[in-house]
């Protein structure tokens, strides 16, 4: 539609998520709270997959916005024309990418084709390795450059994409991924935060990692760091949360470090607000540059925790060393389990970098001022934000 007649109908802005599909992850978790927040008062929002909806496209549906999944077939050389054609029919005006390959590859030319009036692409990777490398980002550059936006998820994240991806920072908007504090506030008290969890009564002190299993994440380096550790504080207990393809490795590897008895791996979990009121710190054990801006790390700042997170991608950001929590060097299990000790000693430095790290989320870091950024940039870029000012 043309922005003329976007701005005098006063009706709400359609808008077309697209994206591979919605597997269980960080991006995928964010998006959720975005459809969630966002003004459904001011935007129709839709989500279209091209392969199965996967558990958070059945959680999207769950909200009552319109899902449409299965839209790309084994063999498909019809995908761009049909995917316009797609378009076309619910009316697209902003169409979102979530940075999965084949979405960006298919969805600007789709777009284009269907006269879609913008296209915004959500990134939040870095150091990404992809099978043929230089080919997938020298493509990657050619359609980017044909983006209408991209959103990074911090200041660091966008020098990275321009550097990278060679986009002018003019054409990134930097928009914080970010929680709800509200359904992380949990009802119980910490000692019955713990009995559900099967941690033992008494004061013994309790750390977390909320994060997938996969080598990157560098949960062996917490679980070498937690031998340490039980050497000065014999009754701590060490929540592993999360599943994936290492789970076997790292069982084994806590039993081979003779610590199984401290460690607990408590699988997927939807009860993070419980979870995180039985703890005293919350630890990211890191490897790559991949990492962006966590999730998992902001909301244990919005429960009112410090973290000791591996000094990796653009972390330091909110983890700001003797404000919000540590920084460590990647792959340190002696200097995790020094600055975790610090802590543990400390419970008045504890609580202050807890304080100030709650404080940080309930200014910058919430899903409703994510949601109102997004808001804006979809009403820039169909003109109506111009009208309203």
């Amino acid at each position: 539609m043309p922005r003329d007649e976007i701005l005098a109908s006063g009706r709400p802005v359609n808008v077309t998520v697209l994206a591979a599909t919605l597997a269980i992850g960080g991006a995928e978790q964010l998006l959720l709270q975005l459809l969630e927040a966002i003004d459904k008062r001011r935007f129709n929002m839709r989500v279209s997959l091209l392969k199965e909806p996967g558990p958070i496209g059945k959680a999207v549906a769950s909200l009552g916005i319109p899902v449409t999944a299965g839209l790309q077939r084994p063999v498909d050389l019809a995908l761009i024309p049909r995917l316009a054609r797609h378009l076309r029919s619910t009316k697209t005006e902003i169409l979102l990418l979530i940075n999965h390959r084949n979405t960006l590859f298919y969805g600007i030319p789709a777009a284009r084709l269907a006269g879609v009036r913008a296209v915004i692409n959500w990134q939040n990777e870095t150091y990404r390795r992809y099978t043929l490398h230089r080919l997938t980002m020298l493509g990657r550059r050619l359609f980017l450059s044909a983006a209408d936006r991209i959103v990074a998820a911090s200041a660091g994240h966008a020098d990275y994409i321009a550097a990278t991806e060679g986009i002018p920072l003019s054409k990134i908007d930097v928009i914080h991924n970010a929680v709800n504090p509200e359904a992380l506030r949990s009802s119980l008290s910490r000692p019955q935060a713990r009995e559900r969890l099967g941690l033992p009564a008494g004061n013994c002190p309790v750390i977390s990692m909320i994060a997938v299993l996969r080598q990157d994440k560098a949960h062996d380096i917490l679980l070498q760091a937690t031998k340490l550790l039980l050497k000065t504080h014999p009754s701590l207990h060490v929540l592993i949360v999360g599943d994936g393809p290492q789970k076997q490795y790292l069982l084994r590897t806590a039993h081979t470090l003779g610590i199984e008895r401290n460690v607990h791996f408590l699988g997927f979990r939807r009860d993070i607000g419980d979870i995180l009121r039985a703890i005293d710190i919350n630890v990211l054990s890191t490897r790559p540059k991949q990492e962006t801006l966590s999730v998992a790390v902001i909301e244990a700042m919005a429960a009112g925790l410090p973290n000791v997170v591996t000094d990796v991608g653009f972390l330091r950001e909110v983890v700001r060393p003797g404000e919000t929590g540590f920084l460590v060097g990647e792959g340190n299990a002696a200097e995790l389990a020094e600055k975790i000790d610090i802590l543990l000693r400390d419970e008045e430095l504890r609580a202050r970098l807890g304080r100030r790290a709650q404080a940080i989320v309930e200014e910058t870091l919430t899903v409703w001022r994510m949601a109102e950024s997004f808001g804006n940039l979809f009403e820039e870029l169909t003109g109506k934000r111009q009208c309203a000012a």
